[in-house]
């Protein structure tokens, strides 16, 4: 909890209180979602309320480390408390509600509010996208007074015979507490409902459903044929899922610019995000004019003209997304709920769920499967040993004497896959920002002077000779990267008599691991004869794929 909203609330607690100068915040944070259990017996649907504090690191919180926790009832004090601190201190700590996590369907019944009208704004539902003033609790307990049922509900979205739980609560405004939803506003209803979906529209409006057709089965190859990238999902039928979830979307979310390049028409700080808003605002008029779209008053959408504001009240967002509750939601009710014997199972669910938290510990997997071989590079070897030896010798290894260099015959350990933990900033996905990485492309430091890719190469690892690596060299097919998708293109290299660009560096000039993506308007693919794992060598033109996770987007421009 790094933003403004912290701040404002301490400034508020002291001046209502001085008594309460020292104490310390604990901003709380509540999310519910509905969760459907179906069994063969029947449907049994439940209502789980989860609770965290936002004194948690937001990297165990992102982590799913159990810093979310299943309740059924809060109390909160209004006067500070005595609480035991992990320091061996004891402080006065003030609860006070921050922000609840709830997707819109949710929002809308917790803010009493008239469906696809904003929670967090006064804007028209005819017109989501025209400014508006914020909504607040004090605002809206003034119309309920002046107006009566039928103008609250036609001018203001207010549904006035009902009134929000938050409303004796102090400090807590449900309108100021309701977070952005990145899971269900961005993920599934920016791109999966809105995007893809208007894609398909405007190929049939443009194009005719039967060459729609044609074209979209061509994008299906195009997504089949991605090469696999650690936490990156295979599609191997393309966008053709029965059930769509989460992680398909945002998965499908990273190769999908790409995969419709050419099909559909061309016409971060803070400051950026506003930027790229304006800029989807600009482009998605292209579905609005080829008439597959006939309104843009999307609750969804509209939910990103209020994140700029958000960020600097809560900082960063992954940490209130929804989807930390839907990945709680299989620990806390849909396992527990199997072990019952489905006869009044609420009682016998938060006993196993108690006792599940009395039994909760931090687990690492150590898996790690290697394949070990032996291979002769001699040649290639020899003149790598020489430039260990010699790092500052200014001449070609390649115009070395093979007679000049050392000579090795001892054995040689190849190790076909390898995975590297490192210390990545722009990823908190993990603890303490760590994050792992099975490599098969890398990005590989040639000049460490240089900024971004024009200090990097990519390369494709062979095998590992540990501490080296037998690569393949990609070059740069341009100076900058490709105007329409903003990614760099590579291609494979090669050397004279058309023999590949092969090498051996050490490990310690790999940076990060690199994922490449196909430019299929430069090949024809038969979906029969390429597979994934076919991808790297199927193709001889990619682009290097900066959206594949976030600290290859930190470095890749």
């Amino acid at each position: 909890m790094s933003g403004d909203w912290a701040w404002e609330q301490a400034d508020r607690i002291i001046s209502d209180d001085p008594t309460t100068a020292r104490a310390t915040l604990i901003p709380v944070i509540l999310g519910s979602d509905k969760t459907t259990i179906s069994v063969a017996m029947g449907q049994t649907d439940y209502y789980p309320l989860y609770l965290s504090i936002r004194n948690v690191s937001n990297t165990v919180c992102c982590a799913h480390c159990n810093a979310i926790v299943l309740i059924t009832f809060l109390a909160m004090p209004k006067i500070p408390e005595t609480v035991f601190f992990g320091d061996n201190y004891y402080q006065h700590v003030i609860y006070a509600f921050a922000a609840y996590i709830a997707d819109y369907e949710e929002q809308v019944l917790l803010s009493c509010i008239v469906c696809n009208w904003c929670p967090k704004c006064l804007a028209h539902c005819d017109n989501l996208d025209g400014d508006a003033l914020r909504r607040s609790q004090e605002h809206c307990d003034i119309v309920v007074e002046e107006f009566d049922l039928h103008k609250l509900w036609d001018t203001y979205g207010i549904v006035s015979n009902i009134v929000p739980f938050t409303n004796d609560f102090p400090r807590a405004d449900i309108h100021a507490m309701l977070s952005p939803d990145i899971l269900h506003q961005l993920i599934k209803g920016g791109f999966k409902d809105h995007l893809v979906d208007w894609v398909e529209r405007y190929l049939v409006h443009i194009h005719g459903k039967a060459e729609a057709e044609r074209i979209l089965d061509n994008i299906n190859r195009h997504i089949a044929a991605v090469a696999p990238f650690t936490g990156l999902q295979c599609f191997p039928q393309g966008q053709h899922f029965k059930q769509w979830t989460g992680d398909d979307s945002k998965g499908l979310m990273k190769v999908y610019i790409v995969a419709i390049d050419g099909h559909v028409l061309k016409d971060m700080t803070l400051t950026e995000i506003n930027d790229a808003l304006q800029r989807f605002h600009l482009f998605r008029e292209v579905f609005w004019n080829a008439g597959a779209v006939e309104s843009f008053s999307l609750p969804q959408q509209h939910a990103m003209k209020h994140y700029h504001y958000l960020i600097c009240q809560f900082g960063v967002l992954n940490g209130l997304c929804s989807s930390i509750m839907e990945s709680k939601h299989i620990k806390a009710v849909k396992w527990p709920y199997q072990h019952t014997n489905c006869y009044q199972a609420l009682g016998q669910m938060l006993l196993i769920n108690q006792r599940l938290d009395k039994l909760a510990v931090v687990h690492m997997d150590f898996n790690e499967c290697a394949e070990l071989g032996v291979l002769e590079l001699p040649n290639i070897l020899y003149r790598f040993l020489h430039s260990q030896l010699h790092p500052n010798d200014a001449h070609n290894p390649e115009d070395i004497p093979l007679h000049e260099c050392p000579f090795f015959d001892g054995k040689i350990h190849v190790f076909n896959s390898a995975c590297s933990t490192f210390f990545a900033p722009s990823d908190l996905s993990g603890t303490y920002g760590m994050h792992c990485s099975h490599f098969n492309c890398v990005f590989v430091v040639t000049d460490p002077q240089a900024d971004s890719m024009c200090g990097l190469d990519v390369a494709r690892i062979l095998w590992m000779l540990y501490p080296c690596a037998v690569v393949h060299w990609f070059d740069h097919v341009r100076d900058g990267p490709d105007t329409a998708t903003g990614m760099w293109t590579v291609c494979p290299g090669y050397c004279a008599h058309n023999l590949r660009n092969i090498d051996i560096i050490h490990i310690d000039t790999i940076y990060c691991a690199a994922h490449l993506i196909p430019i299929y308007s430069s090949h024809n693919i038969n979906p029969r004869d390429i597979r994934p794992h076919q991808s790297y060598d199927a193709f001889h033109l990619f682009y290097v794929n900066k959206y594949a996770d976030h600290h290859v987007f930190k470095i890749a421009f």
